[in-house]
């Protein structure tokens, strides 16, 4: 039997632990009776997220509690909080480190899940390092490569982007190695490459600011975005196949 993947804990007695915290689900569901997972495919009904039963312990997963609190309570509080100027967003009082610390603790609990949804997800060597980070052994500040940007997506009279949320996607930001994904209405792009951004985007970097600051975006020009869209239209396929049937 294999031990928990936290930071020096070697307890071998797992619970149900969420990759993202089951808040997020909730927020997601609303009013609705469930939540669709949707992949290429299929489509099938989780209640609150997906959840692994191999990774942490009870105690290590409540640890991380803290900042998955803090940064729902932060996505909660963004519509009646922010304020816009010329096209960019800015979200005062905001503890950056905290909030950049969140998203490298999704990224890790999906680099170490085995569920097939988070296949893909792979932190490879920055997995370690990540995760005493994220434990509290060692500070943000050690992951020198790690530069988060955040942002958010516009909303139209059809679709809400902050009803859903997607699996991390690796991708390139101006040649950089980057994960990308939806979370409770923003665009995450969380950069795990040696090399820094450039100069003029050192303003929306959230590790270590006070505020969230960024750009409006269109969901479908994104990449997770693109990629819910071609799940959507497998789904349809798939529907009507089986009628034709």
């Amino acid at each position: 039997m294999g031990t928990c993947r936290a930071y020096q804990c070697k307890n071998t007695e797992f619970i149900e632990a969420h990759i993202y915290p089951r808040g997020f689900a909730r927020d997601i569901m609303g009013d609705h009776k469930h939540n669709l997972l949707v992949s290429t495919e299929t489509v099938r009904v989780t209640q609150h997220g997906v959840y692994d039963r191999n990774v942490l312990c009870a105690r290590c997963d409540a640890a991380l509690g803290e900042v998955d609190n803090f940064a729902l309570d932060v996505c909660r509080r963004f519509p009646v909080e922010h304020y816009v100027g010329d096209g960019f967003f800015v979200m005062p009082n905001v503890d950056g480190g905290r909030f950049a610390k969140f998203i490298l603790s999704v990224l890790w609990r999906a680099s170490i899940s085995t569920r097939p949804e988070f296949i893909g997800t792979d932190l490879g060597p920055y997995e370690a390092i990540a995760g005493e980070v994220i434990f509290g052994a060692r500070p943000l500040s050690d992951i020198r490569s790690y530069e988060l940007i955040v942002s958010r997506y516009k909303a139209t009279d059809s679709f809400n982007p902050a009803h859903n949320y997607t699996t991390p996607a690796r991708i390139k930001m101006d040649g950089l190695n980057a994960w990308g994904f939806a979370l409770h209405g923003f665009s995450i792009l969380a950069k795990l490459d040696r090399r820094l951004f450039d100069r003029e985007l050192r303003p929306a970097i959230v590790n270590g600011s006070k505020a969230l600051t960024g750009a409006f975006v269109d969901y479908r020009s994104t990449a997770e975005g693109k990629a819910m869209l071609g799940m959507a239209a497998a789904h349809r396929a798939r529907r009507q196949s089986h009628k034709s049937r």
